[in-house]
């Protein structure tokens, strides 16, 4: 059995075993410190880097966790036992593997998945120079999933509502409109923010920094929420038949690129994603970018989770006692404590890194 120890109940401690397995193999470390914001203990929030093989490698890969806050506790489990496992050794000459510990450490904090204006960080890359793309569907959808309640009864009124949108527009326009990301509702999910957060510059800076060099580029986001229970999911963007595609697929074989397992009947059409910026920032190297999910709760489980947190934000200090059972049911969605989940996250983990960390050094 995996040693569990790895797992972590604040960001604090995580961020300890990290860093901590990162001295202990070798890494080269590097720390950007969030300038205005603290943990619930008054804590120094940072994205950590650490650098395992040639810092100057033509190929690299990145393995980044905690993009949605409270979904880096496994992702930083995973990163923490491949370091403690000896993943150095398995790293071949010419290669790297670059670990970005919490790239929105206020909601690993805070166990939440958005930054502190409550903005989900894989929405929030786009060019906020420019207008923000519309999503007439979820102005639609906005007022019914909002309640000033957070019971049985309102729960119901919500899903009555958000299927009543599906049967009349279709599973590819409900998932677009729902999921994609929206920028006309700051108190709303998945709001992608008016303007950069400071998580996006710094892994936009860390990117450059511990990467800009790399002839070969690649990275693995970490989450929790879409697939099967004691399973994991890749989500492969690139385009069928492509170069890049292709790689993911020589790489992790066919599941890489067929979502399988996937909980979304319909996968969205994403806006500002986190791997867009990595790709953005690597022009001039080949770039390959998956986002690797460990599954939790149903498909309507987790909607019901994610909404329950702007209910939490809106209204959980109204009523303290019904809000603390709502967020203990909103970390267990996303960080699961049974212990053959997190068993299963550990040793599939181990799998894929060992895969990556071969894959980018056979090209």
């Amino acid at each position: 059995m995996a040693e569990h120890s790895v797992f972590s109940s604040s960001y604090a401690q995580a961020r300890g075993k990290f860093l901590d397995a990162a001295s202990t193999a070798g890494a080269r470390l590097a720390h950007y410190e969030h300038p205005s914001q603290k943990g619930p203990q008054g804590e120094s929030l940072f994205l950590d880097v650490a650098v395992l093989g040639d810092p100057q490698a033509a190929n690299v890969m990145v393995v980044g966790s905690g993009t949605h806050g409270i979904e880096g506790y496994s992702g930083s489990a995973a990163q923490t036992t491949w370091m403690i496992d000896g993943g150095v050794k398995r790293i071949a000459a010419g290669s790297a593997m670059v670990f970005l510990h919490a790239h929105n450490p206020w909601g690993f904090a805070h166990h939440q998945r958005v930054t502190e204006e409550n903005v989900d960080l894989n929405r929030n890359f786009v060019d906020h120079a420019r207008p923000y793309p519309p999503n007439p569907g979820y102005d639609v959808l906005h007022p019914a999933i909002s309640p000033p309640r957070w019971d049985e009864e309102s729960i119901r009124g919500v899903f009555s509502a958000l299927e009543a949108f599906r049967a009349k527009n279709g599973e590819q326009a409900f998932s677009d409109a729902y999921n994609g990301g929206q920028y006309g509702h700051a108190d709303g999910v998945f709001f992608g923010g008016h303007r950069a957060q400071w998580s996006n510059d710094v892994f936009r800076a860390a990117i450059r920094e511990h990467a800009g060099h790399a002839k070969r580029a690649a990275i693995i986001d970490l989450h929790t929420g879409i697939g099967p229970y004691l399973d994991h999911v890749f989500l492969c963007f690139h385009a069928a038949g492509s170069p890049a595609y292709e790689r993911a697929r020589r790489w992790w074989g066919e599941r890489a690129v067929n979502r399988q397992g996937s909980t979304h009947k319909a996968l969205a059409v994403y806006k500002g994603l986190l791997i867009d910026a990595f790709q953005g920032e690597l022009k001039s190297a080949e770039t390959t970018a998956v986002v690797i999910e460990f599954g939790t709760r149903s498909r309507e489980a987790m909607q019901s989770a994610n909404l329950s947190l702007i209910w939490l934000r809106a209204h959980g200090k109204d009523d303290s006692e019904h809000a603390k059972a709502v967020q203990a049911d909103y970390i267990e969605a996303f960080y699961p404590s049974d212990p053959r989940w997190r068993e299963a996250v550990l040793v599939q983990s181990r799998v894929f890194l060992d895969q990556a960390a071969a894959g980018i050094a056979a090209e």
